[in-house]
């Protein structure tokens, strides 16, 4: 018996060895990651001159599963049809899966840029899904502005072979200013994001912007700071920022920025605490001031003054983001858009200080703001007169003025040169006749758009307002795009910093450009 079953159990051994040698040589469980698709996306974001890695297409790659994987060799591009020369160096960098944001820290290959194809080679391993290649450009310093840089994606080189691109061209390029730099994104510094951007000239030629630095993502009454950074060559680099005013919890919103001619003093104003509307007469939403006495490096602890500018009774008021203005007379002036009762209509009345922003009145006449109007801008005219630039409903901006130093105002007009979604802009005077200069000429930002905040523009008119033709506009950036606010530089080029929303609701940016380009070459600056 015992010998029976010893046999039986080295048969079936000897047979389940077999099997399981046969099985091993006829069955290969692995499979090869395959190519699936591609797609390009581009911005129309702005450069700037000596920007590196500025982005010029985004390259995804999309892959089957599989146990084995495939690589990347060879990545096919052409410049888009754009000017070599404005291009120093091409890279390409890797990225995987859900991170489709920039990161330079893996580099696929580089590139000396040259017409035609170029064929940039390196060695990338795979994963299953969205494999991100960012085509990027180093810009050259001396690239012509107002032109573009592009790219197009001709073929991708897989494990040897070569997979052709269903759309090769994207939409969008990218327009060359003198700078552009991004200043803030959400999540920089300890926020949860950015908004609202104020910009002037110090002195002694430095550039000053301000903004909220929101620790949340909400308007006041959330916890805010105002954010200040500043750039002393031309918008090239940039200050850390500083913060001007944080009340903890209670929030600081809304800067303004005007530069007093006659003591070099920058005055910062801005709303704090309460909601516009949950402002009441004993509950208000404050006006604040700060002021530099340094060129924006250090700002003075925030003065209240809104029981100076609140006439008895009133619910709400405060001053339009972005510029205030001085007149030739040295007096500083700004637009309070104020809610007079319990109502959620606004007003807009003067405020001015003739002691470079220590103290603050306002006066009583108000233009009628047919359809409404609030965060107003104001310049004086070469005649003396004031011109309001209203934020109002309808599609297109109004405008009103005054010829008594803006004790009593016009009806206001629709100002139909002038297409806006309903959106704070800036408006402010260029050059003027009466200070030397060989013109008088206003700037003036917005979304020009009837409806949506998007499709950034920069205008310029030479007969004080009258007319803003389309030949002397420029679109800044074609997508998403929120407030803005203009400088003119100390070499006469115009500095615009403003909100775009190509990742979030927003960043903010900066930009520089000249008169030439906006012009497309019919106006030059000319010193005075």
């Amino acid at each position: 018996m015992k010998s029976k079953l010893s046999y039986t159990f080295v048969f079936a051994l000897a047979l389940l060895v077999s099997c399981s040698k046969s099985d091993a040589t006829e069955v290969d469980s692995s499979t090869l990651m395959s190519f699936s698709s591609s797609q390009i996306k581009q911005t129309t974001l702005p450069v700037g001159r000596g920007n590196k890695n500025e982005r010029a297409i985004r390259i995804n790659i999309k892959t089957n599963h599989g146990t084995k994987s495939i690589d990347a060799t060879n990545i096919a591009i052409t410049l888009g049809g754009q000017n070599s020369t404005n291009i120093d160096n091409i890279n390409i960098y890797y990225t995987v899966g859900i991170l489709s944001g920039l990161n330079t820290s893996n580099l696929f290959g580089s590139a000396t840029p040259k017409d035609g194809v170029i064929n940039i080679t390196g060695n990338q391993k795979l994963i299953t899904g969205n494999n991100y290649f960012w085509v990027t450009y180093d810009v050259s310093e001396t690239a012509s502005e107002g032109e573009f840089i592009d790219a197009t994606c001709q073929s991708v080189t897989i494990d040897d072979k070569v997979e052709t691109i269903e759309s090769p061209i994207g939409q969008g390029k990218r327009l060359i200013l003198l700078e552009h730099n991004t200043l803030f994104s959400g999540g920089d510094f300890g926020s949860g994001n950015y908004r609202i951007p104020a910009i002037c000239t110090a002195p002694d030629g430095s550039i000053i912007t301000a903004a909220d630095k929101r620790i949340q993502t909400g308007d006041l009454p959330g916890n805010i700071d105002i954010s200040i950074r500043r750039s002393s060559d031309m918008g090239n680099t940039w200050s850390d920022p500083v913060i001007a005013a944080d009340f903890g919890n209670n929030g600081a919103s809304d800067p303004a920025l005007v530069v007093d001619r006659t003591t070099g003093t920058i005055i910062l104003l801005f709303a704090s605490h309460n909601g516009l509307f949950s402002s009441t007469p004993t509950n208000k939403i404050r006006l604040n001031v700060c002021r530099s006495t340094d060129n924006g490096i250090t700002w003075s602890t925030p003065q209240n003054v809104s029981d100076q500018i609140y006439a008895n009774g009133w619910y709400a008021a405060w001053v339009a983001s972005g510029s205030a203005h001085q007149l030739r007379s040295g007096r500083i002036v700004a637009v309070a858009g104020v809610r007079p009762n319990t109502s959620n209509k606004i007003e807009n009345h003067m405020i001015y200080s003739d002691d470079s922003g220590v103290s603050w009145n306002y006066t009583n006449g108000t233009p009628n703001a047919i359809g409404g109007g609030d965060e107003t801008k104001i310049v004086e005219l070469d005649n003396g007169n004031l011109l309001m630039n209203l934020r109002a409903s309808g599609g297109f901006r109004k405008t009103a003025l005054s010829s008594d130093g803006g004790i009593t105002w016009s009806n206001s007009s629709t100002e139909n040169q002038l297409i806006d979604p309903k959106v704070n802009a800036d408006f402010i005077r260029y050059t003027s006749l009466l200070n030397g200069f060989d013109k008088s000429r206003l700037l003036f930002s917005n979304p020009k758009h009837s409806s949506k905040r998007e499709n950034l523009h920069v205008y310029l008119s030479q007969d004080e307002g009258t007319t803003w033709p389309t030949q002397l506009s420029k679109q800044i950036y074609k997508g998403n795009t929120g407030y803005s606010s203009l400088t003119v530089l100390s070499d006469g080029t115009i500095g615009l910093y403003y909100e775009n929303g190509e990742f979030e609701n927003y960043q903010l940016s900066f930009a520089r450009f000249s008169l030439d380009w906006l012009t497309n070459g019919t106006d030059t600056y000319i010193p005075n």
